[in-house]
């Protein structure tokens, strides 16, 4: 296996392919994906030095859970409270790290290694089932982990001929850039942003988007996504003061005012709290409200879903309200239309 500092300049030249076979091996039978890398993982892992290698502890930030704080903090000698300021920052899974490299590790190695977190344990999580759901997760670690970059390079050679056949299927996508690059990038970032989702992980969801952003400095689009992604991970300050200075460059679009308003309302502030260039429209379940669902669901032939209309009315403005305290409103009020 590659040296760790020998593997950034080596996925440099396999970065493509190794996309290229992540999007192959979500065709793959998932049962067989995980026998195939579960066996990699073993086999060469038995004979790998962590310790000795320790290059994920210089370029990752692992999570810690609120139940491994006081083991760690026990062998530290700090009480927890002192830990977490000293050593930790807010995430929505627990806390993280606040550094890179990490700062318990030493020059013989992690100084609380009996006492790990987690994260720490199970990383790369090769040795895992429904490997086809982190596969985004394994070719960023190409870089990090040699490991992961030999089981990539195995994994090539034992799907050969299928890969290579699958390369030539689609050769348009993949060889031509200049047709294909802008519509394959629009999959894979949905594909990577779903994945976040599904797995519920904010604080990567804020780091990709970041990254994506740099690409895309003067599109409001992907520099609002940072701000959505800020409010999904609970960090509403930081959501604030970045969108209402995205909203003065754009003080029209619609999505930096409804993700700002997310997180004023979330931290119990209103729209009075921002200086507004072009002020939102504000739905209260009021009058105005009322007359808008009346006249919506008496035009509609068809029976309407409280979700159909709450989405409706999301289009004419931002709802402070839910389904549910819509649905409770209208029982109230137009009864006889529900």
């Amino acid at each position: 296996m590659l040296s760790p500092d020998k593997l950034k300049k080596a996925f440099e030249t396999v970065e493509e392919e190794n996309w290229m076979l992540r999007a192959f091996l979500k065709g793959q039978e998932p049962e067989e994906v995980d026998q195939i890398v579960n066996s990699m993982h073993k086999e060469l892992f038995d004979g790998f030095d962590c310790i000795a290698c320790s290059n994920c502890c210089k370029a990752l930030v692992p999570i810690i859970e609120e139940n491994e704080m006081n083991a760690i903090s026990s062998k530290l000698g700090l009480p927890c409270e002192d830990f977490k300021k000293k050593y930790l920052v807010k995430a929505r899974e627990g806390f993280m790290i606040n550094k890179k490299p990490c700062p318990f590790l030493t020059e013989t190695g992690c100084s609380i290694y009996e006492h790990r977190p987690k994260y720490c344990r199970e990383y790369p999580y090769t040795d895992k089932e429904e490997i086809w759901t982190r596969l985004i997760n394994l070719v960023e670690n190409c870089p990090v982990c040699p490991v992961v970059f030999e089981i990539f390079e195995r994994l090539k050679k034992h799907f050969r001929d299928e890969f290579e056949s699958y390369k030539v299927e689609y050769e348009e996508i993949w060889g031509n850039q200049d047709e294909y690059e802008e519509e394959y990038d629009d999959m894979e970032e949905w594909e990577t942003d779903a994945d976040f989702f599904a797995q519920k992980d904010w604080a990567g969801l804020v780091e990709y988007r970041r990254q994506k952003a740099k690409r895309y400095p003067d599109d409001p689009y992907y520099q609002w996504s940072i701000g959505e992604a800020y409010v999904l991970n609970k960090e509403y300050e930081k959501a604030i003061s970045f969108l209402n200075d995205l909203h003065k460059k754009y003080p029209d679009d619609l999505d930096i005012q409804y993700s700002l308003l997310d997180a004023l309302f979330a931290i119990r502030k209103d729209e009075t709290a921002i200086n507004w260039i072009i002020k939102p429209e504000i739905l209260r379940l009021d009058k105005d409200t009322l007359d808008y669902c009346n006249n919506f669901l008496r035009t509609k032939r068809k029976p309407r879903t409280v979700h159909e209309l709450h989405t409706e009315l999301y289009c004419e403005g931002y709802p402070v309200f839910d389904e549910h305290q819509l649905m409770d409103f209208l029982l109230l009020s137009l009864p006889d239309l529900i």
